[in-house]
């Protein structure tokens, strides 16, 4: 189930982490993502269980498939645009519930 426009009214956009490449990181072709984005500094744990800042909270649906190291825009064309990179990643799976399940994005 998707709740839609009125539960992700934003949009983001979303280069995927892409490892094993042979010369290091690279990023793959950006995506756009509908999407509900909070700008609040939180602490959460990275991916390697660091405790670091994030500014920003991203809601996306579950099926996005975000990894942690992706780059995200948000409030693209804007003068509040920015790119950051995904420090975690929470999963929220309300199957079988009227819930939609998102996944949240924490970005640095």
């Amino acid at each position: 189930m998707s709740w839609g426009a009125f539960f992700y009214p934003h949009t983001v956009h979303v280069r995927d982490l892409s490892l094993g490449t042979g010369v290091g990181v690279s990023y793959g072709t950006e995506r756009a993502l509908a999407a509900e984005v909070k700008d609040e500094q939180r602490m959460v744990r990275d991916r390697d269980g660091r405790e670091v800042v994030s500014n920003t909270q991203v809601s996306v649906d579950l099926g996005a498939n975000v990894a942690p190291g992706s780059l995200v825009t948000v409030w693209k064309g804007t003068s509040a645009e920015r790119e950051a990179q995904v420090l975690a990643v929470g999963r929220n799976d309300n199957e079988g519930s009227p819930l939609d399940s998102f996944l949240l994005l924490h970005l640095e």
